[in-house]
């Protein structure tokens, strides 16, 4: 008798354990909402199982981590999921979000959709095969032609005049940087992590942003001061990427001696004669000799100290387009001819 009042307890006991738990899974299941902008046949159940630690392939930076995962359908698709946002309601959240995904450019990436929990959100993003510039520059014995890092220049330049001008509502990048350009199968460059101040908000995107120390390099130097967000800092941004193209360097290299950021790197090279020579990547045809130093030398208008000398990025797309000897354009928005490198304290040649 006690031995079946014994086990009769036992099995409601656990059958109230199973009963909660469940209920516990089905309730934050429940506090989920999935958004999509595409057909992506994928539910909430299967987004989070599918984010562990098998999947994870970045930090994400200060905003949270990245994961790849397979869809039934056999798509991969990326998600970022981000930590860190502020108090925005559902509503607001889903119109900002709906805002960024609209956006149609070959040199953006396409948002997909979202979903939304108590705690985080989770950015759905296509899946770029050959992974981020950052990453590819980073890796030992980094080579790349210059006629596909020119194209990478041209592309991420393209991508950020689209969003400063010709889209509506006009859109600063605010996070431009080697890791935040992503490749596809053609290292064709898109634009990735764009406007998230619009989605975890301005204060949480401030103190994330000051957190993350190794940012720093790619900021403009007024962005200590500023209080408010311009084009000419996004262009700064931009100019650092373009450096780490012509060199091959990263753009926070430490070395016993030279631990310099690159900007400060290559503009002690430049005031040597000839100085701009050695800050080519020496891994580079030296055909492709001129063609570099012009866009070393758009890179230098692009990091200048002050911000109203900085061109616009329109400027600078149709400079490294005239670089180019395969595009053929009608004018140039700035010389980049031999004759007219003298911020570059090159020797005429014979």
């Amino acid at each position: 008798m006690l031995v079946a009042f014994g086990l009769g307890t036992l099995i409601v006991a656990a059958g109230f354990f199973v009963y909660h738990r469940y209920s516990k899974q089905k309730s934050q299941m429940g506090s989920r909402r999935l958004v999509v902008f595409y057909p992506l046949r994928v539910t909430e159940h299967e987004l989070v199982v599918g984010m562990n630690e098998k999947t994870v392939v970045g930090s994400g930076g200060a905003f949270g981590r990245v994961y790849i995962l397979g869809l039934p359908s056999g798509e991969l698709v990326a998600i970022k999921k981000l930590v860190n946002y502020g108090s925005q309601s559902f509503k607001s959240l889903k119109a900002e979000i709906k805002t960024l995904a609209k956006i149609r450019h070959k040199n953006i990436v396409k948002i997909l959709g979202f979903c939304h929990s108590d705690d985080s959100i989770f950015l759905i993003y296509e899946f770029l095969q050959k992974g981020s510039l950052g990453d590819l520059i980073h890796r030992p014995g980094f080579q790349l032609q210059w006629h596909v890092r020119l194209r990478i220049a041209i592309g991420v330049a393209q991508g950020l005049a689209y969003l400063q001008k010709d889209y509506v509502p006009r859109l600063l990048h605010r996070s431009v940087k080697s890791n935040n350009i992503l490749l596809d199968a053609d290292f064709e460059p898109k634009l990735t992590d764009f406007a998230l101040n619009r989605i975890v908000g301005e204060a949480a995107f401030q103190s994330t942003r000051a957190s993350e120390s190794a940012l720093s390099c790619y900021n403009a130097p007024e962005y200590g001061y500023s209080k408010k967000a311009t084009e000419q800092m996004d262009v700064y941004s931009f100019g650092v990427v373009l450096l780490e193209l012509v060199s091959g360097r990263q753009a926070e290299q430490a070395e016993p001696a030279e631990p310099l950021d690159i900007v400060k790197w290559v503009r002690r090279k430049v005031n040597i004669t000839n100085g701009a020579y050695q800050v080519l990547d020496p891994k580079i045809s030296g055909s492709a000799q001129q063609e570099m130093l012009g866009a070393l030398d758009i890179a230098l208008r692009c990091t200048s100290m002050m911000p109203e000398k900085r061109p616009s990025m329109f400027e600078v797309v149709r400079a490294l387009q005239s670089l180019d000897s395969r595009t053929t354009l009608p004018s140039r928005a700035f010389s980049t001819s031999e004759e007219d490198l003298s911020s570059l304290n090159i020797e005429p040649r014979n």
